[in-house]
């Protein structure tokens, strides 16, 4: 229980962060309340994201506010984050009576940092995102995305984002192009490691396990004691994070209306 509270709690935070630096048309509009024991996320500017459009906390004591609960989504049909801990019979139950389906589960891990050190293969070619270079991060997060279109007006809201004290971004270039990308985002003695890409042309080739032990490392000597992630259940990620040293913590469910489900979009990558 220790771990999930904490990183429910830190990973509410990093929500946060990533709706205010989205790259999108319209800047997010992401509304963050309590209604018991629940934690309820609502992104007014975007009814369609399962990520900015969440029910957390929800469990079998919360089984007579169903209703109220989804009655502040007036324009959405919000996932449900569910920890294992609330996760039970009767909950899928009255779920599935609303018509939610368990759509994706996400593993969460953990690993206690003491003294770290990095060792980068000669290749390599890793630097932190700084206010000199941010603009080129947003480039490899438009490549990253597809080509995603970005205007300057969302360049000039988004940029600072990348390279503040708690929101560390890195950039891995091999022979001078774009290969891989991570970020760490950073709360007290804790530290979260996200967005997480690396291009095609350059997977299988340890790009992720480098930018993983170069996080870590620095992390370890801001004095972090503990740093969390997420991953898809035994992907090549999870793979990647347990040799690096984290360990699984829990797994969380979550539900989906099946009448929207197509539409929904649960992790956001790097861009949005």
């Amino acid at each position: 229980m220790d771990y999930v509270n904490h990183i429910e709690k830190i990973e509410i935070e990093l929500t946060r962060l990533n709706a205010a630096r989205s790259l999108v048309n319209v800047p997010r509009r992401l509304e963050i309340t309590s209604s018991g024991r629940t934690t309820l996320l609502r992104d007014h500017t975007d009814s369609a994201s399962a990520y900015y459009n969440r029910i957390k906390g929800f469990g079998p004591d919360d089984l007579n506010q169903l209703d109220t609960l989804l009655s502040h989504y007036p324009d959405a049909a919000p996932c449900f984050d569910l920890s294992p801990d609330h996760m039970t019979e009767e909950v899928a139950r009255a779920l599935s009576g609303k018509g939610y389906l368990p759509a994706e589960q996400l593993a969460f891990l953990y690993v206690h940092l003491d003294e770290r050190s990095a060792v980068t293969p000669a290749e390599f070619q890793i630097e932190r995102v700084t206010e000199q270079t941010a603009e080129t991060f947003i480039e490899w997060i438009r490549k990253s995305a597809g080509g995603l279109r970005v205007t300057g007006e969302m360049i000039a809201r988004s940029r600072e984002y990348f390279y503040r004290e708690d929101f560390l971004n890195y950039m891995l270039s091999i022979d001078g192009k774009p290969a891989s990308m991570g970020s760490m985002f950073l709360s007290g003695e804790e530290g979260y490691l996200a967005n997480d890409y690396t291009f095609p042309e350059y997977r299988g080739r340890g790009c992720q396990t480098s930018l993983i032990n170069k996080r870590l490392a620095e992390a370890a000597g801001l004095g972090i004691k503990r740093v969390y992630t997420d991953v898809e259940f035994g992907s090549a990620s999870h793979a990647n994070m347990e040799r690096a040293g984290f360990r699984t913590a829990f797994l969380n469910t979550y539900w989906i209306a099946a009448r929207v489900r197509p539409e929904m979009r649960l992790q956001p990558k790097v861009a949005p």
